[in-house]
């Protein structure tokens, strides 16, 4: 009678010959670090470009102790100004940075079933053509039924496929969200003045019969003066006034332009403390997650210190600055030929925006007025013709 021999659990079975291939120490990925914004306004052009466009990242001391024999790692230090080092020279330094090049992303090939595909591990591959009896196995799966048993073939080619899994299994690299505001600077003082950072905020009034455009004007800018509004209203002038009813368009404080960048995230939502409160999200292209998204945004600003909080995907950066409204002053002394002071006369200051400031020297014919407004303002006093005196000495 013919029986089936039991099978020996003490011979290494096939499966446990692919251990040697998956338990082989793969490479570790690099990971990279952020790089503060405070930090990151301090260094120099190239190395700025280098790490916005994701080209090199930043990695630790201990990431850079393992890649110090790398020829593409670089070490940088700043002693009185950035500049490119050795490794010894970096490790000992106080204010050091290192940076290492960023590999693109691996693309998955998707076949006609929509299911991702990989390439085989050519190392496995190899280490089984090598032997002729594993080479065997792979191909004729009669060779394992007659040796181990139906049972047993169908769970060593399971192991098998199991095992082919986890070695096929590619390495990626991790993109962590990141955000970085770039102005306002840390620290900094905003002028409320016209600039490529702070713009006049406007409004739409409309004019009611009880008011005046010369009191819209003095409601909004403080001036009562209707050129001021008229400057931003087409179609209307002193000669040509509105009507009520009419919708005038007028300037109504001013806007702050915050701005930065952001990566591996779909949307940045933008908080801001101080005199003026508020949030807003804003949505980004769609881009790979090594990719860099630019934003900017404009919200109303007063005088007074402002802190503003940017979140991408977890990620955090903040700023804090101060708003401050630029005052001008004019300190006005009027002498005559022999230097004696001209007491209490009269003056007038016409500022830019055509309001006229009216005002009388005291005994010792001085006076000192200031205001926001006063850049370009021309002065000139009631009792004397333009001819009859001169600017002097200007301090």
């Amino acid at each position: 009678m013919l029986t089936k021999d039991t099978v020996n659990f003490k011979h290494n079975p096939i499966y446990d010959q692919l251990n040697e291939f998956k338990d082989e120490p793969a490479s570790s990925p690099v990971i990279f670090g952020y790089v503060g914004r405070s930090q990151f306004v301090l260094l120099t052009k190239k190395l700025q470009r280098l790490i916005q466009d994701n080209q090199y990242g930043v990695v630790d001391k201990y990431q850079a102790a393992l890649l110090r024999d790398d020829p593409r790692s670089q070490f940088w230090v700043n002693d009185k100004g950035w500049k490119k080092v050795s490794y010894n020279a970096y490790k000992n330094a106080s204010h050091s940075l290192a940076i290492y090049p960023k590999e693109q992303p691996q693309t998955s090939k998707f076949s006609a079933s929509g299911v991702a595909s990989t390439p085989p591990n050519s190392s496995v591959q190899t280490g089984w053509s090598n032997n002729p009896q594993q080479a065997d196995f792979l191909v004729n799966s009669a060779v394992i039924n007659n040796q181990y048993g139906e049972g047993q073939a169908r769970y060593i080619a399971q192991s098998m496929q199991q095992n082919t899994r986890s070695v096929n299994t590619p390495s990626t690299n991790t993109h962590l969200p990141a955000v970085c505001i770039y102005k306002p600077i840390l620290q900094s003082t905003v002028l409320l003045k016209a600039s490529h950072q702070v713009r006049q905020n406007f409004s739409n009034h409309l004019l009611q019969a009880s008011e005046t455009v010369e009191q819209l004007a003095e409601q909004y800018t403080g001036y009562k003066n209707a050129n001021l509004i008229y400057d931003y209203n087409l179609g209307f002038s002193n000669r040509k006034p509105a009507k009520p009813g009419t919708s005038l368009r007028v300037p109504n404080g001013w806007k702050l332009n915050i701005e930065g960048s952001c990566s591996n995230s779909r949307s940045v939502v933008i908080q801001w403390q101080g005199p003026t409160n508020g949030q807003v999200t804003l949505q980004l292209a769609k881009k790979r997650p090594d990719e860099v998204s630019f934003w900017q945004h404009y919200f109303e600003v007063k005088p007074g210190a402002y802190n503003v909080t940017a979140t991408a995907n977890g990620a955090v950066d903040s700023t804090t600055f101060t708003v401050e409204q630029p005052t001008l002053g004019y300190e006005i002394e009027l002498l005559d030929e022999t230097g004696e002071p001209q007491a209490n006369m009269g003056y007038k200051i016409r500022l830019r925006n055509g309001h006229v400031i009216t005002g009388q020297l005291d005994q010792n014919g001085y006076a000192n007025v200031s205001g926001p407004d006063f850049e370009n303002a021309k002065v000139s006093f009631f009792e004397l013709a333009d001819h009859d005196w001169a600017v002097g000495n200007i301090t």
